[in-house]
């Protein structure tokens, strides 16, 4: 394995051609770094997106990407014995919309490699990813492992959710007069479709891994869910199947050992979640954002890792377990099966603390806190207020820090603050979260 040890002993090396890995890439580039993007192109798979991942992506410069979304699908859904139809999401393919975001990082000025890599090692103080052949691929200081749940395992599992797979096939019909979408329960899982322009339907089925049989059975199984689902029959009515079924796991997992001096895992590759309980594409595009404060951080001041390291695991696990409670609550949604093994273990997962006589369960009064936060592009601790809402603080509002807003007003009082809109904004917000009621002692760490 050679390296060329001048070229690489500022840049980054990013592996992983998804949002996390490309969506870091371009905006690492866009502060200056010297960054190399190596990743495979992606297997067949399929995604929707929520109308904030797309304006997130026009945010981050990813006009390729936001425009491969194209356009958005109605979104049904069929659960508890109802149906609805809830707002849109786009439907897309993941290969397609990949390039995209790859184009997207090579404007910015990444170098791009689409290859496997097949060794990932250090040479030195620099680390190199290889090809099968031993040729590098790429080569940096620091290294950001974007590859997914497809990672090699060298982070812990610090939490996991009931182990879920989803069991997929692809069929070929008329094109529908607009792209649609559907989600729906049954007793032993839930289903998830997408009808596409080209007249592609996708049909997912989410099942407990244990019901999954090996991959000589996964048609006859697919087959046999597309007859006992009502509403996946109706998704494909005059299509016919054009490819094998595949599987994917769909298990909401949490990693530690996420970062050291010169390496993160981000994306996938630190957090998965259960697709009911949120989008992951709409994750990893804001842990590209946490995560270029991180590598600019250790690329600058090597001695802040513990700072760093504490900013990365709170903010993963804080994703988590919000994640976890959202799916929970969807589960809990869908009564008709409680006592199916499906329902009552994901209903029960994370186990929840009730209150006492079904009171309910006091609300966390506000406070300050000393946090790990992004400052400018740069993780700095700061003192944020701490709600409810927000249980990871809040550092701004309107660009105005409100812990020592806060603290001047505790002692000149409100009305000696009166200042510019964005201070009485500032103000507004500490009034409306009743920080302003309370004193400098019951407001203190």
């Amino acid at each position: 394995m050679a390296v060329d040890t001048a070229a690489a002993s500022e840049a980054i090396l990013i592996v992983g051609g998804g949002p996390a890995g490309t969506v870091l890439a371009g905006r690492l580039a866009r502060q200056g770094h010297a960054v190399t993007l190596v990743g495979a192109p992606r297997a067949a798979a399929w995604e929707g997106l929520s109308p904030r991942v797309v304006e997130a992506l026009r945010r981050a410069g990813c006009a390729h990407a936001a425009e491969a979304a194209g356009v958005p699908a109605r979104r049904l859904a069929h659960w508890n014995g109802a149906t609805s139809e809830h707002n849109e999401e786009y439907v897309l393919a993941r290969a397609a919309f990949d390039a995209a975001l790859k184009r997207d990082a090579q404007d910015a000025g990444v170098t791009v490699v689409a290859a496997s890599v097949a060794r990932l090692g250090k040479d030195g103080p620099l680390w190199a990813a290889c090809d099968a052949g031993g040729s590098v691929l790429g080569s940096g200081r620091f290294l950001v492992e974007a590859r997914g749940r497809r990672a090699p395992a060298a982070g812990r599992v610090v939490a996991g959710g009931p182990r879920t797979v989803a069991v997929v096939r692809s069929y070929r019909g008329a094109p529908p007069e607009r792209p649609v979408s559907a989600a729906a329960s049954f007793p032993d899982g839930w289903a998830w479709m997408a009808a596409f322009p080209d007249g592609t339907r996708v049909v997912q089925f989410l099942l407990s891994a244990d019901a999954v049989p090996m991959r000589a059975g996964l048609i006859a199984l697919h087959e046999e869910l597309m007859r006992a689902v009502p509403e996946a029959a109706d998704w494909v009515a005059g299509a016919t199947p054009v490819d094998s079924a595949t599987t994917r796991d769909a298990t909401a997992t949490l990693r530690g050992d996420l970062v050291e001096v010169d390496y993160l895992r981000v994306g996938d590759a630190a957090v998965t979640i259960d697709p009911l309980s949120g989008n992951g594409v709409f994750e990893a595009l804001r842990g590209a954002f946490a995560a270029s404060a991180a590598v600019a951080t250790l690329l600058a001041s090597p001695d802040d890792l513990p700072l760093v390291r504490r900013f990365v695991e709170e903010r993963a696990s804080a994703l988590f377990h919000h994640a976890a409670e959202i799916g929970r609550a969807f589960y809990r949604g869908e009564t008709r099966w409680t006592d199916r093994p499906f329902w009552r273990e994901r209903a029960g997962w994370p186990a929840a603390e009730e209150p006492a006589d079904n009171e309910p369960a006091p609300a966390p009064a506000p406070g300050i806190r000393a946090q790990a936060v992004v400052v400018g592009e740069r993780v700095a601790e700061r003192e944020v207020l701490v709600t409810p809402q927000h249980p990871r603080g809040v550092l701004t509002i309107a660009g105005v820090e409100l812990a020592p807003l806060l603290k001047r007003a505790q002692v000149v009082g409100e009305d000696a603050l009166a200042g510019d809109a964005s201070t009485q904004a500032a103000l507004a917000w500490l009034k409306a979260n009743r920080f302003l009621e309370r004193s400098s002692a019951s407001t203190g760490p």
